[in-house]
């Protein structure tokens, strides 16, 4: 049902994070191990949303403040699903489609189809956000599959 996606593995670049952090005015010490993650903050998703929308933002910025968003949403997500008929909620998802070239190793890894096909379906192998972004993934991992 699911591609094996790994190959494309991707991380944050230093210049990357280094752009964002002073953008967002975000702490940014070489020992903060996933920099994108601890910074995420639930409160400045409209903001956050704001600068991926602007096209300022280089590729590698791009994918970076993804993993800041999906991360930010996960938090929201496991606090109130409501946020999921939100207008943010809707934009992010636009974000990801547009732009799956870029975003795709974060799809692959935030839908958590990684593990044996038995425990797909299993809350405590998942993140609160991957049953919303499976159908992403499916809709696009033709595209990105080894033949």
């Amino acid at each position: 049902m699911f591609e094996d996606l790994s190959y494309l593995c991707r991380f944050s670049t230093r210049a990357a994070i280094n752009a964002l952090a002073i953008r967002f005015n975000l702490p940014e010490t070489r020992n903060m191990q996933d920099w994108e993650y601890e910074v995420a903050d639930a409160n400045r998703i409209d903001e956050f949303l704001a600068v991926y929308d602007s096209g300022e933002l280089s590729e590698d910025e791009k994918f970076t403040l993804m993993a800041m968003l999906l991360q930010s949403f996960c938090d929201v997500i496991n606090d109130d699903e409501r946020l999921l008929s939100s207008e943010n909620w809707k934009h992010f998802l636009s974000f990801l489609e547009q732009d799956i070239q870029i975003h795709i190793y974060l799809v692959w890894y935030w839908s958590s189809v990684d593990k044996p096909e038995t425990d797909i379906e299993n809350p405590d192998y998942m993140f609160s956000i991957s049953p919303f972004i499976r159908p992403i993934l499916l809709r696009h991992q033709g595209k990105f599959a080894k033949h």
